[in-house]
């Protein structure tokens, strides 16, 4: 062997028993006992709702005391217990709600056959009309702190997945995956401008949109809106879904090729330290190995974690919404039998409404559930 090749192997040697041992001390001074930094920054930065519901053991620097307490999150008692409280707490509400459009339904449909009995056009349109209104009325204020609590819901779940990414890029370099981690985070980065610029900023006027036109279609019977309604929302929901599923699409085309690369490139470095110097670069391999375990375990904290808080934000809205579509769809349901159809359509326009409401909170939180699972199944490069 020449001179020259004996420098550059002795210098490629070196560079790779180098970040080997980097590795390992920043994975081992990270790992062994508690979270990276950007872990605990992360916690300062959730909303309060989540916070509120977090156990106090997340907050411990010890890394198996935070996985005792994400387990604790996951429990099937706690998830079924935390859903119970929810249902009971909602369902009040959504029963109040019922039985004011069911008490409207029923004096509208008594003045129906007062109407009826007079034969008069002009009676009927105005029984109709009023009660319409009546209807209207009697949601109005509901309306308004559905949407409103949509709004803040999209604000709290951006913040924490804006909060959780430097987490995620911070345990994939860890594990030695610095391409999935460059790449990772910058589709992350591009699911929450999705999220932020699109859904959270359009929802909003939408719902609005097409509450003034069931509105409208209830006042004025005459004006058929229903296509230019039904329009609205197929369109809408159908954009967020093409936009949604080309993300995550995207993000894990570009996962796996990284973390093959980056699972490459690991192991032919160590290869080249096994072959070079066998008994150091066995070592150097067994270590990696046991250090990547750690990290593997991080990342399942992290991920699992992740995915708990942004169920612990979307249950509470998901479920109210939830139920005041289902008291819609009662009182719908009670019309009809009272043969009140001006207010059955109205009811039914401002239930699928709801609908909108509850298809794009529910596609956004599964896009960051679905971006958390890539994440926890992406393989630890230095395994």
């Amino acid at each position: 062997m020449s001179k020259g090749k004996r420098v550059v192997l002795t210098v490629l040697t070196v560079c790779v028993l180098g970040s080997f041992f980097l590795f390992c001390a920043t994975a081992s001074e990270s790992g062994a006992d508690g979270l990276p930094g950007e872990y605990y920054d992360m916690l300062e930065q959730i909303p309060d709702e989540v916070a509120s519901k977090l156990p106090d053991e997340v907050y411990s620097e010890d890394s198996e005391a935070v996985g005792d307490a994400i387990m604790t999150l996951v429990d099937t008692e706690h998830i079924f217990d935390f859903l119970g409280e929810l249902v009971w707490d909602g369902f009040g509400d959504a029963l109040g709600v019922a039985a004011r459009l069911c008490g409207i339904l029923v004096i509208s449909a008594l003045f129906s056959s007062l109407k009826n009995s007079l034969r008069s056009e002009a009676l009927s349109s105005a029984v109709t009309f009023c009660s319409s209104c009546a209807v209207f009325a009697a949601v109005a204020g509901l309306i308004y702190e559905q949407i409103e609590m949509v709004e803040s819901y999209f604000e709290r779940i951006n913040s924490l997945m804006l909060s959780m990414i430097p987490v995620t890029g911070a345990v994939w370099a860890m594990g030695g995956n610095v391409s999935t981690a460059a790449t990772g985070s910058g589709a992350l980065y591009a699911t929450l401008a999705v999220s932020e610029n699109i859904c959270a900023a359009t929802i909003v006027p939408v719902s609005c949109i097409c509450t003034a036109l069931a509105l409208c279609r209830g006042l004025a019977p005459s004006i058929n809106l229903q296509g230019i309604s039904s329009g609205v929302k197929k369109c809408y929901t159908f954009i967020l879904g093409f936009i949604m599923t080309v993300l995550l699409a995207i993000l894990s085309a570009q996962t796996a090729i990284s973390a093959s690369a980056d699972t490459t490139a690991a192991r032919a470095a160590k290869l080249v330290t096994s072959s070079v110097i066998p008994v150091v670069g066995g070592s150097v391999s067994d270590t990696l190995r046991t250090v990547a375990s750690g990290v593997q375990y991080m990342k399942s904290i992290v991920g699992v974690g992740g995915i708990a808080m942004i169920l612990i934000l979307l249950l509470p809205t998901l479920i109210s919404l939830l139920l005041t579509r289902f008291a819609f769809s009662v009182s719908g349901c009670v019309a009809d039998l009272l043969g009140c159809e001006g207010e059955s359509r109205l009811i039914s326009d401002l239930g699928n409404v709801w609908a909108c409401m509850i298809a794009v909170v529910a596609m956004t939180s599964v896009m960051f559930i679905l971006a958390m699972t890539l994440f926890i199944r992406t393989t630890v490069a230095a395994m």
